[in-house]
């Protein structure tokens, strides 16, 4: 059996990318259910919505590529983007919003401290 590869790169890096997209899907779902305080039956909710749309996600991306033929290259491609936007995104955003929340608290900690917010807002 032949086996072209001639194509293989391309198709490695749509599958990065659609790997990457799929690692913003979840960092938007996971985003919305920390803002939302997320019960059980949210949490299953946004579960079943990021497991849809990665499935979504990832068929788009096999038939764009490589006309819908699942190879294990391309799986492991999408594994390794999604990795790699899980290092180079989830880290620093988690601190991008732990900077803004502490900032956010400082700034109404100073506002609250005022007499004119203390005398209206009694």
């Amino acid at each position: 059996m032949l086996f072209s590869t001639i194509g293989q790169g391309w198709v490695f890096l749509w599958m990065m990318a659609a790997g990457a997209l799929i690692g913003a899907w979840y960092a938007l779902l996971a985003f919305l259910r920390r803002l939302l305080a997320a019960g059980f039956w949210l949490s299953l909710a946004a579960d079943l919505a990021f497991g849809a749309g990665a499935a979504a996600i990832f068929c788009a991306a096999l038939v764009a590529a490589d006309y819908g033929r699942a190879r294990l290259y391309g799986v492991l491609a999408a594994l390794a983007g999604f990795a790699l936007f899980a290092l180079a995104a989830f880290g620093p955003a988690r601190r991008a919003a732990h900077g803004l929340g502490a900032a956010f608290r400082h700034i109404f900690v100073k506002i609250r401290a005022y007499r004119w917010i203390k005398v209206i807002f009694k």
